[in-house]
């Protein structure tokens, strides 16, 4: 073997070690340096957003106990999940409820768990594949975040009634039917719309390969 053939593949393994590709990976976007990099960064920036927007208070009709309105940081997760990837949408929202409550309550609550049972949301909305360019999965997209909350919900009063202590009664009245009265209209309505605004975005900002 020539000196050439042992550089090339050498170069060949160091490429293939560096950047390992299996469907899990795949499936999870982190096939690469690159882009495990490029999903800590948009997770960091997604957490700050849910955050700003967790701070700005929003209008809400109360019915009984159950409030009626729009959680915005909730469908920010699930869309960054959708665009992104599953680890990209589990850490946005663990990270951004970590520094919500951080932040604004000054405490971590159920030793983060909390923030994990909202980053199920962006995980399992992560897992599909949408076309969001051409709004075909737009419907898709809305079903699977509502999939995905519908877990948030379950992990949350299982948070509740198992680690926190809280009453099963009052973990159903003051966590779990608020969170699908405020969540299930967010993530339906808004997820796809700030899917979209992304795109428009990307379209509009980020100069194209031909360019």
């Amino acid at each position: 073997m020539t000196e050439t053939e042992v550089t090339e593949a050498s170069e060949t393994e160091v490429e293939s070690s560096e950047t390992p590709s299996t469907p899990i990976r795949e499936k999870l976007g982190i096939q690469s340096r690159n882009e495990i990099m490029s999903v800590i960064i948009v997770a960091v920036v997604g957490a700050i957003l849910y955050l700003i927007l967790e701070m700005v208070p929003m209008p809400y009709l109360g019915v009984s106990i159950i409030p009626l309105g729009l959680v915005p940081s909730l469908a920010l997760v699930a869309s960054i999940g959708a665009i992104r990837g599953p680890v990209a949408g589990l850490l946005t929202g663990y990270i951004g409820v970590l520094l919500s409550n951080l932040i604004l309550n000054g405490a971590i609550a159920a030793l983060t768990l909390d923030g994990f049972a909202l980053g199920v949301l962006g995980f399992i909305v992560g897992i599909g594949k949408y076309d969001i360019t051409n709004g075909r999965s737009l419907i898709k997209l809305s079903l699977m975040s509502a999939i995905g909350l519908g877990f948030t919900a379950l992990l949350t009063a299982v948070i509740g009634i198992f680690v926190e202590g809280v009453a099963t009664l009052a973990v159903i009245a003051f966590q779990l039917l608020p969170i699908l009265s405020l969540g299930l209209p967010s993530v339906i309505l808004l997820t796809p719309l700030f899917a979209r605004l992304w795109c428009w975005f990307v379209e509009r900002f980020t100069p194209s390969a031909e360019e």
